[in-house]
């Protein structure tokens, strides 16, 4: 007969630091084997990626789930967080949520 099934580790971190002249907010959730980062400069979810390796290529899948398609900053951030190293993140899911411009970290629009 089996235990009880281990309670499952939530890791919070909430964190805001300066880029350039922007104020950037950090929120990364650690579930058991999954990976939850927000990244911004106001608190909306403006787009949401998924990544996740599969056993049949080393090179993560990732999509978009929420927001512009063809804003492909949060799939491609997803995708290479997702890759990690295999002795540390084998087959964990990574969520991301990228709600920045490229010129609101440099200035220019």
């Amino acid at each position: 007969m089996e235990g009880p099934p281990a309670a499952a580790e939530v890791s919070l971190h909430n964190f805001s630091a300066r880029l350039w002249e922007q104020l950037v907010h950090f929120h990364v959730m650690r579930l058991t084997d999954s990976l939850f980062l927000w990244v911004g400069a106001a608190p909306h979810l403006r787009n949401l990626a998924v990544a996740m390796c599969s056993r049949f290529d080393s090179i993560p899948v990732s999509t978009s789930l929420l927001g512009d398609a063809s804003d492909t900053t949060s799939a491609g951030l997803a995708q290479r967080l997702g890759a990690g190293d295999d002795a540390t993140r084998k087959h964990e899911l990574c969520l991301l949520s990228w709600a920045l411009t490229v010129g609101a970290l440099t200035g220019y629009y």
